[in-house]
């Protein structure tokens, strides 16, 4: 609670202060609507919105501004993963600790925003608040409600996920008959938060195009599995349903009894099985995905990641990546989901990968599916998804270009969320790191008012560095679960003391109980010429 306390506190302290205008100078811009590398672009945020893109050369900026030179790197959207899961089962695998350092590692690889498609909402809620909020490190949340038949809710998954209910009994696993009201499911999905349904299992074709039409008429994205069964996918796609996963599942419109074959690991019958892989089979199917603008949420990170299991995963990822690369040929919109999750990696990025070397997307084909198509599966694609004016400043900064060649997506050098500039950690061109315990004390090394893995200052008056300073010093402490409150001592450098008092009270507003004790005195020559240094020492 304390710690959650301290971050609230700078969230209201971030929003009192306006540091003024950011420039990004001199960048090469990744337009994922035109498919081209923009050169030597300006991008001018202010009140985490772009206000402005133009070439770098024909822009006056204003002597606030605070100016970031990007020379020879490469600007993308921020990434959007369009198919995570991180409250299946909040108790064990999903629990706060283990999730948030994941949501952690994706935002600091550049993943500004994830689809989660089902769990616990109860969880969902308060971590999708934390991160709209920038309480937490963590992409923004835009998560489901599950929808299925009554035998579906017997999956332990399902179980887990309703703990203290009764799976399917609740709004946010919701078992439909033919008798159910689905107004009623609808407003209660749209009380837990959520932004969209999943439509997962043991649906029929009527059931189908019932659910698609009433949570379309209460402004919910409507969401499905490929494969619902009974209802197969083209049932999906007729009813309008907007965005289907799971591209091997495709082959449902084929296989008779797909079930068996998918849930049941039984040998599908060899003569659909045959003509599964034929690329004229499914003509009829992706012209009708073309003429309802369905997506394909591909998932082939979880296709591969189980290839080697036994014979029917391996036909199954065979299906993954015919069918996603013969949808990409058709036309079809590919959205960049990974249904995978790692504590170390960005899978996010292996799903690039296999899109551009398995499916033939080309390297900003993948990008586009990870960054506007994702938005618009999201239903955000006027706020996000682009590099545009008027849009959210979410971007990834880029040392290799991307675009040119997949694998440099583990180049990021920034990651921006809302306009910010993101802590991702010890910086490996300083001769020190951030902080090192020792017993049960914290030694952090002192931190000046620069943007988080930048040498800029965050401004030129003593305020805007101050302010900058201690939201570094808190970035610090979180990495360690600590707060402002867990702070026993600092000492305050500054260039000029006559600027005490300006210093002391930004000081003084990130502590909300007692002060701790604190040493000040001025030095000549401080990091970057910054106008203030703050060093702290914290107890666990």
């Amino acid at each position: 609670m304390k710690k959650l306390y301290s971050a609230l506190l700078l969230v209201w302290i971030s929003s009192q202060v306006n540091a003024g205008p950011t420039a990004l100078t001199n960048v090469n811009l990744i337009d994922v609507n035109t498919l081209t590398i923009i050169k030597n672009q300006t991008v001018l945020i202010d009140d985490k919105h772009i206000q402005r893109i133009a070439n770098s050369d024909e822009i006056d900026l204003s002597p606030d501004t605070v100016v970031v030179d990007l020379k020879d790197k490469f600007l993308s959207p921020g990434l959007i993963d369009a198919h995570v899961h991180h409250a299946t089962d909040p108790d064990d695998w999903d629990n706060r600790s283990d999730t948030l350092k994941r949501l952690r590692n994706l935002l600091r690889g550049g993943v500004t925003s994830v689809r989660d498609m089902g769990g616990d909402t109860r969880v969902l809620s308060g971590l999708k608040r934390e991160a709209l909020l920038d309480i937490i490190q963590s992409p923004d949340i835009y998560y489901s409600v599950i929808i299925g038949g009554p035998e579906f809710f017997a999956d332990p998954r399902t179980v887990s996920s309703a703990k203290g209910h009764q799976s399917g009994a609740i709004p946010w696993m919701a078992a439909i008959t033919d008798e159910t009201d689905l107004d009623a499911v609808m407003l209660k999905a749209l009380g837990t938060g959520a932004t969209g349904i999943k439509i997962y299992a043991a649906i029929d074709q009527q059931q189908i195009a019932k659910l698609t039409t009433a949570a379309k008429k209460h402004g919910l994205k409507v969401w499905s599995h490929v494969y619902v069964g009974p209802a197969k996918p083209s049932n999906a796609i007729s009813a309008g349903v907007e965005t289907i996963s799971h591209a091997p599942d495709l082959s449902a419109e084929i296989i008779d009894n797909y079930r068996e074959w998918r849930r049941e690991d039984k040998a599908p019958n060899s003569s659909q099985e045959k003509r599964s892989y034929q690329t004229a089979e499914y003509n009829d199917l992706l012209n009708l995905m073309l003429k309802n603008n369905t997506i394909l949420d591909a998932t082939m990170t979880v296709f591969e990641s189980r290839k080697t299991l036994n014979e029917n995963t391996k036909k199954r990822y065979r299906h993954t990546v015919l069918l996603t690369k013969l949808a990409h040929e058709y036309g079809i919109p590919i959205a960049a989901g990974t249904d995978a999750f790692s504590d170390q990696e960005v899978m996010l990025y292996k799903e690039l990968e296999l899109l551009v070397n398995e499916a033939k997307l080309s390297p900003i084909q993948a990008i586009q599916a990870a960054t506007i198509n994702n938005a618009k599966v999201i239903g955000q694609s006027t706020s996000i998804g682009s590099i545009e004016t008027g849009k959210v400043a979410n971007l990834v900064v880029f040392d290799k270009n991307p675009a040119e060649d997949i694998a440099n997506l583990d180049s990021v050098s920034h990651v921006l969320k809302n306009g910010q500039f993101i802590y991702r950690g010890a910086d490996s061109r300083l001769p020190f790191i951030p902080a090192k315990k020792v017993g049960n004390t914290l030694w952090m090394s002192g931190q000046i008012g620069n943007l988080p893995g930048t040498m800029v200052l965050a401004g030129g008056t003593i305020e805007a560095q101050m302010h900058q300073t201690m939201k570094n010093i808190l970035s610090v402490l979180a990495e360690h679960g600590l707060g402002f409150e867990h702070v026993t001592k600092c000492t305050l450098m500054l260039a000029d003391i006559k600027e005490w008092g300006k210093a002391s009270e930004v000081y003084k507003s990130y502590f909300t109980k007692q002060l701790p004790t604190r040493s000040a005195f001025a030095a000549s020559g401080l990091a970057l010429n910054a106008k203030a240094e703050v060093e702290c020492i914290a107890s666990y």
